[in-house]
């Protein structure tokens, strides 16, 4: 029987900071074991079965292989629902500071300042490199509320970083047909 706690199975703990190359690994092993084609001629039943299994064992992987996906597992996991509005209150210091990168964002679109746009990318990135190292450790200490606070800021944060993506795709488009 496969378990319901993706962390059990895999066998790792049920923690933020896990061994990527060791999840990788057994699954790797698992999805050979569940795979539907060794199952080829058995029953429908025991077909069936064996795609639920695989189907199971992808999806387990793909939520602890990304980190906010495995972040919000574990939130689910303490009994926080993530889409909880009433829980998404984030602080003053998060919302001035988005205020600020929107802003920043605009002016860059407006202004077709694509090295200040990658500037903005950069400071982006260095955010959510700092959200994950501050999640992970919210996580593992157990101070659920935290972390969610904490994620669902990080959420915002690489919503924001596509945003600026889309906008740096935007401005390179209108540059080759300039050209």
């Amino acid at each position: 029987m496969i378990s319901n706690d993706s962390f059990d199975l895999f066998g790792l703990p049920r923690q933020y900071k896990i061994d990527l190359a060791a999840l990788e690994q057994k699954w790797k092993i698992i999805s050979a074991q569940v795979h539907p084609d060794r199952f080829a001629s058995a029953s429908s039943a025991e077909k069936r079965v064996a795609v639920e299994w695989s189907a199971r064992v992808n999806e387990a992987y793909r939520v602890l292989k990304d980190p906010i996906k495995r972040a919000e597992y574990l939130c689910m996991l303490a009994g926080i629902d993530m889409g909880d509005r009433q829980q998404s209150a984030m602080n003053v210091e998060f919302l001035e500071n988005q205020m600020f990168w929107r802003e920043a964002l605009e002016d860059t679109r407006n202004n077709h300042q694509i090295d200040d746009l990658h500037l903005l990318q950069a400071s982006v990135a260095e955010a959510s490199k700092t959200y994950e190292i501050t999640i992970g450790d919210s996580l593992d200490r157990q101070q659920w509320q935290k972390a969610a606070t904490q994620l669902r800021e990080w959420m915002f944060v690489q919503k924001f970083a596509q945003e600026i993506t889309h906008a740096l795709r935007a401005l390179r488009d209108q540059d080759r047909h300039i050209s």
